[in-house]
């Protein structure tokens, strides 16, 4: 009988897991550009229904799964709020632009239309003084409007001009913001394999490499998802601060770095070395449960492109390096120690 339930309830968590994952690919259809975020913490809440199932668990697993949810379907608020203004104010430019051309062409018009009424009308008169003065009179107004029409061509063009300067600045501003990831700033993985994508196609010689945290989750487990975060902010930082303009570095997913290097492999596996030197190592992280002093480790596969594979092939290459990296530092404990001044150190192996 208890096998039965014990049973009932691993398939329940089961069904109850595979609907989250499902959720968060949902998620990611409908808005790509917070999908990768969202699926990472629901993987993150799939692990923690791996162990035994208990009570507690469900109820801690349930709290943070409206946490989860809950702050991303803020963010997909706050970004659909986003997207739609700067539609509205790119609408309101246009619809000035077109009203002010259109005031301008109909003064115009009632302008030369009084001025035909007038030319017509000399026609009428008996009096050939009166009949030059008119037209001299008529001549100066057409020279006059039409000196005044080339003016205001010229700062209709101008404000045409800076109009479409505007809408380019903010065309540029969202698709960099489409291109970021919103926890780190570096580019999406969108955006990383559109520029990976892009050499391909003009079959420059690259290589790609996958960088993992290891042990990240021990992060979120000891110290909750908000050091976990900031750690994943800070170590952002130091990747972008160590990588050269020309190469591409982005986040993948989760605590998955991706590095675009413009280099051969030689050069490359050297580059990343040294990076690997200045991004691995001690990282004060301010959380939710204090502040805490974080030793990590990175895992790195690097794969030279062939000239001729997909990029899926190209990641697939690099991933399964950096994995076989990982055996190596399965074995090593985590330690934790209380330091002075409530900090607190963690290796994350």
């Amino acid at each position: 009988m208890n096998a039965h339930a014990d049973e009932l309830a691993k398939t329940a968590v089961s069904a109850y897991a595979a609907a989250l994952e499902t959720m968060g690919n949902a998620g990611a259809v409908a808005i790509p550009d917070l999908g990768a975020d969202l699926q990472a913490r629901v993987e993150s809440l799939k692990q923690a229904l791996a162990g035994p199932v208990t009570m507690d668990r469900l109820a801690d697993t349930r709290q943070a799964v409206d946490v989860e949810f809950g702050q991303w379907a803020e963010s997909a608020a706050q970004y659909s709020k986003d997207k739609a203004k700067e539609v509205r104010e790119i609408m309101v430019a246009v619809a000035s632009a077109a009203a002010a051309i259109g005031q301008r062409d109909q003064r115009y018009a009632s302008q030369f239309s009084g001025l035909t009424a007038r030319l017509q009308s000399i026609a009428k008169l008996g009096d050939l003084s009166s009949i030059r003065k008119s037209v001299l009179a008529s001549a100066n107004e057409l020279q006059t409007a039409a000196a005044q029409m080339t003016q205001d061509g010229e700062e209709s063009i101008s404000q045409l001009r800076a109009e479409v300067a505007s809408y380019r600045s903010q065309l540029e501003q969202s698709r960099r913001r489409e291109a970021a990831d919103p926890l780190t700033g570096l580019a999406n993985r969108r955006e990383v394999e559109h520029r990976a994508e892009e050499r391909i196609a003009w079959k420059q010689n690259f290589c790609l490499a996958v960088l993992d945290i290891d042990g990240f989750k021990l992060v979120n487990d000891a110290h909750g998802h908000v050091a976990g975060d900031n750690l994943l902010k800070k170590f952002a930082d130091e990747l972008q601060l160590h990588v050269r303009s020309t190469d591409v570095v982005g986040r993948w997913g989760g605590d998955e770095f991706v590095v675009i290097v413009d280099a051969d492999l030689a050069e490359t596996e050297a580059i990343l070395e040294r990076l690997r030197g200045w991004v691995s190592g001690e990282y004060q992280i301010s959380g939710g449960r204090g502040d805490v002093t974080l030793k990590l480790h990175v895992s790195l596969g690097v794969a030279e492109w062939d000239g001729k594979e997909e990029l899926v092939e190209l990641v697939a290459r690099a991933d399964h390096r950096m994995y076989a990296e990982k055996p190596a530092r399965a074995g090593k404990p985590a330690y934790a120690q209380t330091e002075p001044a409530g900090f607190e150190r963690l290796e994350v192996v």
